[in-house]
Formats: C-alpha cells, structure tokens, sequence
C-alpha cells in the first residue's frame, strides 16, 4: 500500500489519543494505491517517480500515482510504504490486491485497473470478495499501527 502522509500524518502515533473509528478511517482515506507487491516492486514505482521529479517535459504522460507521488514530494513529506501478506504465490497477491481495491474503492485511488480474482475468489458474489477485501486492509492496518510510518522521500532513493 502508498499512503499520503499528509492524510495519515503520522497515525501510529495517535493510537492513545483518537478512537479506533477515526484511526480507521483516516487510514483508509490516507492509501492511494494498492499493489500486488512483489519482492522489492513497492520501491520501483518511486524509483519510477524520481526518474520523472522535477521535470516538466512529458507532464501529461505521468499516471495519477506517480503524479500523487510528486505532489507528496514537492509539499516536503514522503510516501509511506505498507507491506503486508509476504510470501504468497502470485495468483494469491493479485486476489488479495483486488479484494483491498473493491474494498477501498476506486474513488480514492490512482490504481488504473481493479485488479483479477483468480481460484476460489473467481466465483464469489461481490459481498463476500468486500467482506474478504475489508478484513485483508484492516490487518494491513493493524501492521501499520504496530510498525509505525516511515516516509520515503526523493533523498532516500539517490544512490
């Protein structure tokens, strides 16, 4: 999962503080793209924004999450990264991606497709996939909280 810090500004930190609901649902509204997440991918699509921060020659060809993903930059934070579901196999993390993309909806996220079901989730009804999908974004939550938020910004992946 990207986060926009502006949105979740440091969300582990406030456990004590906010009740569970507002934890909750600033988390959701703070994620803006969901993704299968193999190996080191999560970094690639900021690998992928830098190579275009701070250029304006090919603007308009830029997706709306590298585009996210500037603006967070250019406001001074960084992205947060959430990695959760390690070691599955394909077909698995791309069920699990769409089944956190129908659950959060497309509305807030710069995801260009909603993602494949794929074996038993193929042929579930649209209840049962949000009711999977909402469980798998509130244990990635629930990580979140524990792990607490670090910001990746564009000094972070010069080498």
């Amino acid at each position: 999962l990207l986060l926009d810090p502006a949105i979740s500004a440091n969300l582990p930190m406030k456990v004590f503080q906010e009740p569970d609901q507002e934890l909750w649902r600033t988390f959701v509204d703070s994620v803006f793209y969901v993704g299968k997440g193999s190996r080191s991918r999560p970094f690639q699509h900021l690998y992928e924004a830098i190579k275009t921060y701070r250029k304006t020659a090919n603007i308009k060809k830029l997706s709306d999450k590298i585009k996210r993903i500037h603006r967070i930059w250019d406001r001074g934070g960084g992205v947060v990264v959430v990695q959760v579901f390690q070691n599955t196999i394909a077909v698995e993390a791309f069920t699990r991606e769409a089944l956190m993309i129908q659950a959060l909806g497309c509305d807030n996220l710069t995801n260009l497709k909603s993602g494949d079901f794929y074996g038993a989730a193929s042929g579930w009804e649209e209840d049962k996939r949000t009711e999977l999908g909402t469980f798998l974004v509130y244990k990635a939550f629930k990580i979140f909280l524990q792990e607490g938020e670090r910001q990746i910004r564009p000094a972070d992946l010069k080498s």
